[in-house]
């Protein structure tokens, strides 16, 4: 039971405790789980994205997805392009791993990293392609001081050229990050939107 609209620009915080629907309303978001009832409608530069497009638009990172541990960042960065049916330069490449600080491992298996560095690349493998939507589930769970102003570079970055950030979390030091917020509750009170 949600209603919520955003804007480019907006960064918007869904808050609620575990349980709450957070995740799963992300992954509507994406296109990645198909939601019982309602819509969720996405338009790009005056062009409403078809459903099966919306993947396509949206930048996905959160604790739970997983990178293939046997290819390095710099693989990763260029198969993900490819599968979007962009092509990535060295250049584009090295200045996306540059931005999360693993520019020195970006050719080591991501098997060998922390789960902080695994998290780095997450976010850089979201950004690469520059999504219209970037989508951030409990985004700094695994990260130090460094990895959590990385983070705030990020959402600044995006938000700066126009891009929609949602940020699923119950920390609170991810909410200085957000212009508003949308609560959600696991009871059957509806959401508030502030």
């Amino acid at each position: 039971n949600v209603s919520v609209d955003a804007s480019s620009g907006d960064v918007l915080g869904i808050l609620g405790e575990n349980g709450s629907g957070k995740s799963t309303l992300l992954r509507v978001i994406a296109g990645v789980l198909r939601a019982d009832s309602g819509t969720v409608s996405l338009t790009v530069d005056g062009i409403e994205v078809g459903e099966s497009d919306r993947p396509l638009h949206c930048g996905f990172v959160a604790p739970y997805l997983h990178l293939y541990d046997e290819f390095s960042p710099r693989e990763v960065l260029h198969l993900h392009a490819r599968l979007r049916g962009a092509t990535l330069t060295p250049e584009s490449a090295e200045r996306s791993l540059t931005r999360v600080g693993l520019q020195s491992r970006a050719d080591d298996p991501i098997r060998t990293f922390s789960s902080g560095m695994r998290q780095r690349a997450a976010f850089a493998v979201a950004t690469v392609t520059e999504p219209s939507v970037l989508l951030l589930d409990e985004p700094s769970t695994t990260l130090d001081a460094g990895g959590r102003e990385i983070l705030t570079h990020l959402v600044a970055e995006h938000r700066e050229r126009g891009g929609l950030v949602i940020i699923a979390t119950n920390d609170e030091r991810e909410h200085h990050l957000c212009t508003r917020f949308l609560s959600v509750s696991s009871s059957s009170a509806a959401p508030s939107a502030v």
